[in-house]
């Protein structure tokens, strides 16, 4: 029986509780009979003795640490860096630590991997937890995949629990360094779709999340400081790194509009919206 050796990349920060109940859950799990299994963890410095509990509880877990700074793109990027140095893997597998497995999840998703036709990256479906509500998975343009009991397409992947052979790690590279925080997911499958590789999201939900709130840098009721402030900021657009994605993707004019749109809304977010609104109407009546 062909063995495959999977090394599953997670990063934290200052979330303890989480990271080992999502550890737990991960160490629980009935492995497929062919995977050879090796975990590995940024910790980025965080203040709420992580490291020590990675360490007591989780030895065989390998374990980099970061500066503090790296958020979810740079840690992930530690992590995978990590597994490269330490031999060659035929799967990585992501895994956010905020993602609870559910019970079969791993059996499952190597199951359907086995059933594409295609080298594809699999993206497990994640609901709200206590609900088959969705939370992160898979999005078309403005339209969320919700698992329906078949393997489906998608355009944009979460970076919850997605599974990547390694040829295509050999085709595109791992995350870019171009994002640290938000973005990387949504670009690394737009890059492997581009290299004709599928993304293509499980057919149920195989783990919990619980959806985090996005800093609303737009919001009317901020001072035009403070938009502009979470405009820029890594946990609210990343405004730099959300136009590169547009210009690398949508191309350099989609960019400069982008551009636009983001200072009409720093700017003026109500008058921006009834200017857009009124443009939209004009344009489906013509």
């Amino acid at each position: 029986m062909k063995m495959f050796k999977v090394a599953v990349l997670l990063t934290c920060f200052n979330r303890k509780e989480k990271t080992f109940a999502c550890l737990t859950q991960l160490f629980q799990q009935k492995l497929p009979h062919e995977w050879e299994l090796s975990v590995f963890v940024c910790e980025d410095q965080s203040s709420d003795g992580t490291l020590e509990m990675l360490e007591n509880d989780f030895p065989e877990v390998k374990v980099v640490r970061g500066n503090g700074q790296l958020y979810w793109g740079g840690g992930m990027r530690a992590a995978w860096n990590l597994a490269q140095t330490t031999g060659t893997y035929d799967f990585f597998l992501w895994l956010n630590d905020d993602t609870m497995l559910f019970e079969g999840a791993l059996f499952q998703l190597w199951k359907e991997y086995l059933q594409l036709q295609h080298t594809s990256i699999l993206v497990g479906a994640c609901a709200v937890p206590g609900s088959e509500e969705f939370s992160y998975g898979g999005h078309e343009e403005g339209r969320l995949i919700h698992p329906n009991g078949c393997p489906q397409p998608i355009k944009f992947m979460n970076g919850n629990l997605v599974l990547i052979p390694s040829e295509i790690v050999e085709r595109i590279g791992i995350i870019s360094s171009a994002y640290t925080h938000y973005l990387g997911d949504y670009d690394y499958g737009l890059r492997a779709q581009k290299a004709g590789f599928p993304c293509i999201l499980s057919s149920k939900y195989l783990a919990s999340c619980a959806p985090n709130p996005v800093a609303d840098w737009a919001n009317p009721r901020l001072s035009i400081v403070e938009r502009w402030r979470l405009a820029n900021h890594t946990k609210g657009l990343a405004m730099k790194e959300f136009l590169h994605y547009k210009a690398v993707h949508y191309g350099r004019w989609m960019a400069v509009k982008s551009s636009l749109e983001i200072i009409g809304k720093v700017l003026h977010p109500a008058g921006y919206i009834k200017f857009r609104n009124r443009y939209h109407s004009l344009i489906h009546k013509n």
